[in-house]
């Protein structure tokens, strides 16, 4: 089983990635960091110098905010929306992480576009959860607020 968080909404929302991933050739990466005593040879060394992959100067990458359209979430997700729109929240639940996304709630998610936030479990059907409901008001949410949400394992909150 794996926890999700997603919001889901009736109309589209901005998507942002603080992850600083970016493809980049082997080529590249063989320059960015030759072969030394310090860098042992890895994996990626014996790839094409054309082939591209996913890299990141900065280890933390997976702890920072990504949102992203969402376009093939898990079967489980109808269980608890059925939204047109839905968009994958992806970091670790950190101080960082909460003030980014209070930051990205409150500049890009407004009323009309009927928001939620949700947590659940996905992986077997019959681990089915209902879902605690909460509103916030967008422009009242503050860190703390998030931090509780990063806490729950099956959660709606409407954003109004």
């Amino acid at each position: 089983m794996t926890q999700y968080t997603a919001f889901v909404s009736d109309k589209e929302l901005h998507e942002v990635d603080f992850t600083g991933f970016r493809l980049t050739t082997i080529r590249e990466m063989k320059k960015l960091y030759p072969l030394s005593e310090g860098f042992p040879e890895q994996p990626w060394h014996s790839f094409d110098d054309d082939v591209e992959i996913l890299n990141t100067p900065d280890e933390k990458a997976f702890e920072k905010l990504r949102i992203s359209k969402w376009m093939n979430p898990p079967y489980d997700l109808e269980d608890y929306s059925n939204k047109a729109f839905v968009y994958s929240i992806e970091g670790r639940w950190n101080d960082l992480f909460i003030t980014a996304l209070q930051k990205y709630i409150k500049e890009h998610i407004t009323p009309d576009q009927n928001v939620d936030l949700i947590r659940f479990w996905a992986g077997h059907a019959e681990d089915y959860q209902l879902l605690n409901e909460s509103t916030l008001v967008i422009d009242e949410i503050e860190p703390s607020d998030l931090a509780l949400i990063g806490k729950q394992l099956y959660t709606r909150v409407k954003f109004v």
